[in-house]
C-alpha cells in the first residue's frame, strides 16, 4: 500500500518533507492548479520548475501521485466569448506534466464542489501529527 497526502500549495520547505518522510508518505497530490509556477503568469504550469520539484521531492524520497490541472472557470461553462484560452491552458499543462512524468492529473470546473455542503476539519494523523505547522494537510 501507497500513502498519499493532498497539500494546496507547491512551496514545501524541508521540514515539510522531512516530516512527510518520516511518517512513511510516499506520495504528494498537489490540490490547487494554480500554486504551479508559470500558471499565474503564462495559464499553465512551467516544465522546467515541475522538474525542480518533482527532484526535490525524490531527494526525499517522495514523489507526486496526482496533480491538479489549472481550473476551468464558470466563464468557460456559460460559454462566455474567449474563455476557450482555459481549455488551451489545461492541455499545455497535460503536457507539461507529462513531459515531467506525472501521469495523473485531475480536472477542476466552476461549480462542482458545494462550499455550503462541504466541510474541513483537522484530521488527527499517524503518530499524533496534524500536519506541518499545525494546518491541515489539505
Amino acid at each position: 500500500m501507497d500513502i498519499s497526502v493532498t497539500v494546496n500549495h507547491t512551496d514545501l520547505k524541508e521540514i515539510d518533507l522531512k516530516q512527510m518522510s518520516q511518517l512513511g508518505v510516499d506520495y504528494v497530490d498537489f490540490g490547487n492548479g494554480a500554486s504551479f509556477k508559470g500558471v499565474k503568469e503564462q495559464g499553465y504550469p512551467d516544465l522546467d520548475e515541475l522538474l525542480k520539484l518533482r527532484k526535490k521531492l525524490q531527494l526525499w524520497g517522495l514523489d507526486v501521485n496526482r496533480v491538479t490541472l489549472p481550473n476551468i472557470s464558470s466563464s468557460y461553462m456559460n460559454n462566455e466569448e474567449g474563455s476557450e484560452k482555459e481549455v488551451d491552458n489545461s492541455l499545455q499543462a497535460i503536457k507539461a506534466f507529462g513531459e515531467a512524468g506525472i501521469k495523473i492529473v485531475r480536472q477542476r470546473f466552476e461549480g462542482d464542489t458545494f462550499p455550503g455542503v462541504t466541510k474541513e476539519y483537522k484530521a488527527v494523523h499517524r503518530g499524533g501529527c496534524n500536519s506541518p505547522r499545525g494546518k491541515p494537510w489539505l
